[in-house]
C-alpha cells in the first residue's frame, strides 16, 4: 500500500510503500491488520520501501481511515518515531 504523502505522490517519480500479505496468523508490533479487498491482510511496516511509479500498474483498492491509522502507528514503531 502507498503511504507517502499526496504531494510527493503527485510530483515524484517514486512512492513509499508498505507491502501487504494474506498471512495474518502472527502479528508483530511493526505490523497492522487491515481490511483490503474484503479480506483481512497484514501491512508489514518492517518492509517499508521506496519504489518507482513505473512498477505500479493500477489502483488495487483503498483502506479505511481507521486502517490507515493502524499502518501509520506500525510505521512509527518500526522507525522509532514518538
Amino acid at each position: 500500500m502507498i503511504i507517502s504523502n499526496d504531494a510527493s505522490n503527485k510530483f515524484s517519480y517514486r512512492v513509499q510503500v508498505v507491502p501487504l500479505t494474506s498471512k495474518t496468523d502472527r502479528l508483530y508490533p511493526s505490523e497492522a491488520l487491515v481490511l483490503f479487498g474484503g479480506k483481512e491482510s497484514k501491512a508489514m511496516a518492517d518492509q517499508l520501501a521506496t519504489v518507482s511509479k513505473t512498477r505500479l500498474f493500477k489502483r488495487a483498492g483503498i483502506v479505511s481511515v481507521e486502517d490507515m491509522c493502524k499502518v501509520e502507528e506500525a510505521v512509527k514503531i518500526q522507525l522509532e518515531i514518538p
